[in-house]
């Protein structure tokens, strides 16, 4: 694999973890003005959109990510995508105040001071997740698939509430940035993996190994993009006490050692 497509890759990766990142931010009101409407109507299908003022960016860059999330999926005209950069490049900018820190609720608080996890229960959380599969999608540390979202920071973006949910009750479908593509190619073989990018030409993914991967879509028989979510329901999989463990577990994730 090139180095040029490597640093192509990180690219796209890094200007959608930046559109993620504004919507993941803590909540706010989003300022009135041109383009709002836009903005909430276009982006909301995906991404919590109260949660957009994190980031600070030039119109050029503003630009730049929302043409990124349009290769992925987003929909909208012309006039209404131009209405969208101007909205956050004008509220969002680089000359605009930074946002002013927001406490956190209640149950991000509690979970902030709950007592650190034992050895033991970190022992058994990780079994959990090697005994149920989870690994085979998703990545923990240096172990794991690359295909589904990986858990490293999970808890620093999930509530305990919405990660009991995702393990009991999934959603249906998966957002557009953790979608999957099958593929078959013009010689019979079966590719699937993450996608990255893609346009008129070409695809670009990840496999479940790491591997950058990229197709020219004339040297494909079959090409779809999987919007339903694998991720089964563990609530007759686990008992009420494993999964309060796990959870506990995965809310305890902030990106960096174990609370």
């Amino acid at each position: 694999m090139g180095q040029t497509y490597r640093l192509k890759c990180i690219a796209i990766l890094g200007s959608i973890a930046s559109l993620t990142a504004v919507f993941t931010a803590n909540a706010q009101s989003l300022p009135a003005g041109s383009g709002k409407a836009d903005f909430q109507r276009i982006c909301s299908s995906c991404h919590s959109v109260d949660r957009a003022t994190s980031q600070r960016m030039t119109r050029t860059e503003w630009a730049a990510v929302v043409s990124d999330m349009v290769a992925r999926g987003a929909q909208g005209s012309s006039a209404e995508l131009d209405n969208v950069v101007s909205y956050l490049s004008a509220n969002f900018g680089k000359n605009n105040p930074a946002a002013s820190p927001v406490a956190p609720s209640a149950p991000q608080a509690a979970v902030q001071e709950q007592a650190p996890l034992s050895a033991e229960e970190i022992a058994k959380a990780t079994r959990l997740i090697q005994q149920n599969g989870c690994l085979s999608c998703h990545r923990l540390g240096d172990t794991g698939s690359y295909v589904g979202p990986y858990l490293d920071a999970v808890g620093a973006h999930r509530t305990p509430e919405q990660l009991h949910a995702s393990l009991v009750s999934p959603k249906k479908e998966v957002l557009p940035e953790n979608r999957t593509v099958r593929m078959v190619t013009s010689d019979g073989k079966t590719v699937t993996g993450r996608l990255l990018n893609q346009d008129g030409f070409s695809v670009q993914l990840i496999d479940s190994s790491g591997q950058l991967r990229s197709f020219e879509r004339s040297n494909l028989s079959e090409f779809a993009i999987v919007t339903t979510n694998p991720m089964p329901s563990y609530a007759d999989k686990m008992n009420a006490q494993d999964l309060t463990d796990l959870v506990r577990y995965l809310s305890s994730l902030k990106g960096g050692a174990t609370q």
